[in-house]
């Protein structure tokens, strides 16, 4: 029998060419195999049937097959033997590029062997892992369109490449120390001549130097994690100063040293994808309490690069902090000229290998035991996210404003772009379009069917959009926020109905208010705005949001005199003058945001409870009142208020908060009144959403949202769900807040194509 099959997946960059050479050899193949475009080209002839169930039952470590289509040979293809052929740019759309991975034990081991060619060599890879997605440049998946064209290989080096019985076979950043990339020291801007630059840096970091470190798609600020001082001089020249950092531990065993972890969360960090886990911290970790002051969490990823394995062999430390090097609120640092401008560091330790796509470390955590993603960058990125629609066009949507992600729908697969950020900032949007645009280019994308976007206008997001679409000459499809949020659960799990519980910070409302605690019933591309949290009031609106006790006088303000109101505040914290100016706005009404969010009744609750009193990075009240509450019984009575309003059911969140203060001033432990509190915000708006699941005869209720990563409020939402006899259905593929809505809001778009909208 004589086949020409087109196999569509992760098949480039991942050794597949040669696992079909070896395939077809043993089993008397004859023909040939070859990229083709952005998908895998076989001519067999021979027994195909056994041929095509050896590559499913038997593919390599990374390779994915999504489908395989088998169409006819030509008469005149004859072959005597299996041959691998040079690559073709014709056709063959479908297949997916690799994410990045960590370094595989095959390669450590010839790292670390004294009598191997690649002793000691940090690039040290093979088509079982290393950088892909960061190095490449264009399709196909050849070393010509990646970085690695910088780097003519030598002669060893391109015997194992050329060779398809060799595991470097087309390996595109096959290197070693004759012909690879390699690392340079500087102090400042001056390079420090030594013979072994990573030893160096080991040494330096033990001495309790700061280290910028760059590597696989960016650069990380590295320092030790046991002693305060490197800490607080990094918090004060990187301008962080309560923001967490995470921490790269030799090995799981130093890891433990740190955290708790359970099997689930040890498979998550000895991943090849190496992200960030957050884990339980030790009561008796001998970590520093600035490296994630007032939380009760560490995030712990092991060593994922060569260079990162050198670091630990030299050093005597268990573990660095290893945080993003940037200016904040703009991309990590990606050049040698990049990384030496920062002005954070003592050293930095740079490479000469192009990084042509940047990309931060993946966050994940469980909640409710499920993984939830709070980043989803390295190692799952550029993978594509299938849709159960039908649609076979192409989508851009941009997200909302911060920890933003892009996401190109092409046909019924989505891929989300890297983790961006804050799009405040203007090399930050640049990079969401660049990003956008090497989706485009990967997926052979130039067409749009129409650009998605948030509802509210100021966004510089939204701004983008303008721009994107007189580009493409298409229209723009605005999706508000929260139905975004619920359209991206929808999207990764197949549901076609939903009624969900959307609970966040902030999302411009249909009706101009500023909505964050939501039930929404979800069917197609409609929604219908079923309960949501109390509108409470938020003077001067983002002033509010970086000053929590702010938030807390909107909320008791209806209950208290001016009096008792500003002598509140001032016992809080909050200067005289202040209070006097704050509660005259609410009683003018000047300057004021209405809003019924569930982050900022958290965020009040933490102001009065003293466990944070200003934001210094995004959700870091509700995210340290978590913390706090995990030391608590929820075991105080609080109410669970439903009223009408408007056509919605409400839920009362200033009586949680009053009564949390009647608990503080009664002298009940703080953290039982947070524990208390929190319980009431879930128990209340799961009871919302149960009785619009009842209204509505839907069976499954969902929640997303930033809130959702709070693990004992999703918790008891679960528990009230279930308890009533409905099923929760969690994030798992994507991130439950901002990085999550830009696959919501291409789904909701094309829905609305689908139909006609």
């Amino acid at each position: 029998m004589k086949k020409r099959l087109l196999i569509r997946g992760v098949v480039q960059g991942v050794g597949f060419r040669p696992f079909v050479y070896r395939i077809a050899k043993r089993l008397g193949i004859r023909g040939y195999v070859r990229n083709r475009g952005n998908s895998v080209e076989i001519l067999a002839i021979g027994d195909v049937a056994r041929f095509i169930n050896r590559l499913r039952e038997e593919l390599p470590p990374l390779a994915e097959i999504h489908s395989i289509e088998e169409l006819p040979a030509g008469d005149k293809d004859h072959y005597d033997d299996f041959l691998v052929l040079e690559s073709s740019q014709e056709g063959g759309e479908g297949s997916v590029i690799p994410p990045d991975v960590a370094i595989c034990d095959a390669c450590l081991k010839e790292m670390f062997d004294p009598g191997d060619r690649r002793y000691m060599y940090p690039f040290t890879v093979c088509t079982d892992c290393g950088p892909r997605f960061a190095i490449i440049e264009a399709l196909p998946y050849d070393r010509e369109n990646t970085t690695m064209r910088d780097f003519s290989m030598c002669d060893a080096c391109a015997r194992e490449y050329r060779n398809p019985e060799d595991r470097r076979f087309h390996a595109e950043p096959i290197a070693c120390p004759k012909c690879g990339p390699s690392y340079e020291l500087y102090e400042g801007e001056n390079r420090v001549e030594v013979s072994d630059v990573i030893r160096e840096a080991a040494r330096l970091l033990d001495e309790g130097y700061i280290v910028a470190i760059m590597g696989l798609g960016g650069t990380h600020l590295a320092a030790k994690v046991t002693e305060d001082e490197p800490i607080e001089r990094l918090r004060r020249t990187s301008r962080r100063p309560e923001k967490p950092f995470a921490i790269m531990a030799r090995d799981i065993e130093a890891a433990r040293l740190f955290a708790h972890i359970s099997e689930v969360e040890e498979k998550l960090l000895l991943s090849a994808q190496r992200p960030i886990v957050l884990l339980r911290r030790r009561e008796d970790s001998p970590l520093s309490p600035l490296v994630a002051p007032g939380l009760s969490n560490v995030g712990i990823m092991l060593p994922y690069t060569g260079v990162h394995h050198l670091l630990f062999h030299y050093s005597k430390e268990p573990a660095f902090i290893m945080t993003s090097a940037n200016v904040p609120g703009e991309p990590m640092a990606i050049t040698r000229e990049d990384v030496l401008s920062l002005g954070y560091q003592d050293y930095s330790l740079v490479h000469n290998r192009r990084i042509r796509n940047r990309i931060d470390d993946s966050v994940l955590k469980l909640v409710a035991g499920s993984t939830a993603y709070l980043r989803r960058s390295r190692g799952y990125v550029p993978l594509p996210i299938e849709l159960n629609i039908e649609f076979e066009g192409a989508i851009i949507a941009l997200g909302a404003e911060e920890n933003v992600a892009g996401c190109v729908l092409s046909g019924k697969r989505a891929f989300l772009t890297q983790y961006i950020g804050d799009t405040k900032k203007l090399p930050t949007l640049e990079f969401l379009r660049q990003a956008c645009s090497t989706l485009m280019e990967l997926n052979r994308v130039d067409e749009l069917a129409c650009i998605a976007r948030d509802l509210h206008p100021e966004f510089a997001t939204s701004k983008l959009a303008e721009e994107l679409a007189s580009l493409y000459g298409c229209e723009i499809m605005q999706v508000q926020h929260h139905h975004a949020h619920i359209a991206a659960l929808m999207a990764e799990s197949g549901e076609e109905e939903l009624v969900g519980i959307a609970i966040d910070g902030f999302g411009y409302g249909e009706d101009g208010s500023a909505w964050g605690g939501e039930v929404l019933y979800c069917s197609g591309y409609e929604f219908s705005r079923e309960a949501h949290l109390e509108y409470n009031p938020a003077p001067g609106g983002d002033l509010a949001t970086r000053y929590p006790l702010r938030m807390l006088a909107g909320m008791l303000h209806p209950r208290y005199s001016r009096e008792e109101l500003i002598g509140l505040l001032s016992s809080l914290g909050m200067r005289e003058g202040e209070a006097n100016v704050v509660v005259r706005q609410l009683e003018r009404g000047f300057n004021v945001v209405e809003t019924s969010s569930m982050g900022r009744v958290l965020d009040a609750i933490a102001a009065l409870l003293g466990v944070c009193r200003k934001r210094t990075y995004e959700g870091e009240p509700a995210i340290k009142l978590e913390a706090f509450a995990v030391k608590g019984k929820a075991e105080l009575e609080m109410p669970v208020e439903i009223k009408r309003e408007g056509g919605s059911e409400v839920l009362n969140t200033s009586g949680v908060v009053a009564k949390a203060l009647e608990y503080l001033r009664e002298g009940e432990r703080r953290e039982d009144i947070a524990a208390s509190a929190q319980a009431a915000l879930a128990e209340g708006i799961a009871m919302l959403a149960v009785a619009a699941a009842e209204r509505q005869g839907v069976e499954k209720i969902g929640v997303t949202g930033g809130v959702a990563y709070n693990d004992a409020i999703v918790r008891r939402i679960k528990k009230v769900v279930e308890r009533e006899g409905f099923t929760l259905v969690q994030h798992r593929v994507v991130p439950p807040g901002d990085g999550g809505i830009a696959l919501g809001q291409c789904y909701i778009a094309a829905k609305r194509i689908e139909e006609g909208r």
